[in-house]
């Protein structure tokens, strides 16, 4: 096992080792101009939230109230009904509400989309030009998801980007290509998940049909999307509810699975497909196994804060994750493949902010992580910093060794706002990248990094 490494003596910054063939990379890059037409007015998100038309009868106010901000809030909102018998008995109810809640181990009282902000993988996501970025498993696709809840498509064609809107289509906090299929996409965002067809030889920029809509009662807006390995099942979380859902998405059709005692927020199969992982707001997370095997389901929690952010290595035997309030850059070695049992956790790099020798900050608490495909390098993003830090990883056996390798900054003052590495990289003849890191700046443009 490595020795514990902090920041101190990190190479000041990457040299770009570019491609043979860099013209099939899209240039892409987003204006305000561009997401938001002159004249075409946007509400904001917390406005949008709350606000009930009063020409809406009160069941409806009610039931809005309900979904949005809860129980006890719409209790508030049937008090003003006009009939005595259900003004009292909702205020009796309040008041029992009130006492109870006391007792029960409650969530942060923040509105919907402040928590999706709070626990996204991307930073300032309520203001981020690019909201998520996600490569296509097996062939040369990107989506790209902004601020004006349009999801753009990339390939190697530049004549042809189909864009993905719908009026379900809002607030889009993740992506997941579906595999084994040449252009099915999942949105996760604020009503559920739209499931697009894009045909990949279309020469259209939009798709022949409309997105497959999934809900289901409370789980909105969904947070994290994940598909199994075999791409025949997809889990969703939603921090406005304690269950997981598994969806048969040709039938439409979805099983709550492992209720816990808090709202989640992140879920991800593991690459094998023989594990999950499932965080929630609070320091809670959970390890589990997936049928047909047995399934067991492993609790633990963090010291401080909830689980930020997480990457498993390729055999799913190493896990890395950093919290919300640690500066560190934890590890979990699996002692057992189908089993989800882990050891406990341990940090592995002090993450604490620095100043290089040119006076710029680096580390601090981190925001996101992406470890590549071939399990060689892990870059860190951070919450405050502008600094990416690339660490080159070297997994033997159940021993990982871990060194810093580079730093990637932006231009001028931008910031990564969302990356992931692309996941079928095919190495070009004259370059000696192994792989490529796609980062969405917080100037709205979209950068490829070879490794």
């Amino acid at each position: 096992m490595s020795r514990a490494l902090n920041l101190s003596n990190f190479p000041p910054s990457a040299e770009v080792i570019g491609f043979s063939a860099r013209d099939h990379y899209p240039d892409i890059v987003f204006t305000r101009e561009m997401l938001h037409p002159p004249g075409h007015s946007r509400r904001s998100e917390s406005t949008r939230d709350v606000m009930v038309p009063v020409t809406e009868s009160l069941p409806k106010r009610i039931l809005a109230i309900f979904m949005e901000l809860g129980l006890l809030e719409a209790l508030g909102e049937a008090t003003q009904s006009e009939s005595r018998f259900v003004a009292r008995a909702a205020t009796y109810l309040q008041m029992i509400g009130r006492r109870f809640k006391q007792y029960w181990q409650s969530y942060p009282c923040e509105l919907s989309m402040d928590l999706v902000a709070k626990h996204s993988q991307t930073r300032n996501w309520q203001k981020s030009t690019i909201r998520c970025l996600s490569w296509h498993p097996l062939c040369f696709k990107l989506a790209v998801a902004t601020i004006d809840d349009t999801v753009r498509i990339y390939t190697r064609n530049p004549g042809v980007t189909p864009i993905l809107r719908s009026s379900l289509q809002k607030a889009v906090t993740c992506l997941a290509w579906r595999p084994y299929t040449g252009g099915e996409l999942a949105i996760g965002c604020q009503s559920g998940v739209l499931i697009w067809s894009v045909d990949p030889t279309s020469q259209i920029t939009r798709p022949l049909s409309q997105a497959v809509h999934l809900q289901h009662g409370r789980h909105q807006p969904v947070t994290a999307v994940s598909w199994s390995s075999n791409g025949e099942l997809l889990v969703t979380a939603s921090i406005n509810d304690t269950h997981l859902l598994v969806w048969n998405v040709d039938q439409q059709r979805c099983v709550p699975m492992h209720r816990v005692k808090l709202p989640c927020a992140l879920v991800s199969y593991a690459p094998l497909g023989y594990n999950m992982i499932a965080s929630t707001i609070g320091k809670d997370f959970y390890l589990c196994t997936v049928p047909p095997e047995r399934v067991t389901r492993v609790g633990w929690s963090t010291a401080n804060g909830s689980l930020q952010s997480f990457a498993w290595s390729r055999d799913e035997k190493h896990l890395l994750f950093v919290t919300t309030d640690d500066m560190k850059l934890f590890y979990m070695r699996l002692s057992g493949l189908k089993s989800a049992s882990y050891e406990l956790a341990f940090p592995l790099v002090d993450l604490d902010q620095k100043l290089t020798d040119g006076g710029l900050a680096i580390g601090g608490k981190a925001q996101s992580l992406a470890w590549c495909p071939r399990d060689r390098f892990l870059a860190i993003s951070f919450k405050n910093t502008a600094a990416i830090a690339i660490f080159f990883t070297n997994l033997a056996g159940l021993q990982i060794n871990i060194d810093p390798y580079c730093l990637i900054f932006g231009v001028g003052v931008e910031y990564p706002s969302c990356m992931c590495y692309q996941e079928n990289y095919q190495q070009e003849y004259d370059s000696d990248a192994q792989s490529v890191l796609t980062i969405g700046w917080s100037s709205g443009r979209v950068e490829y990094y070879p490794l």
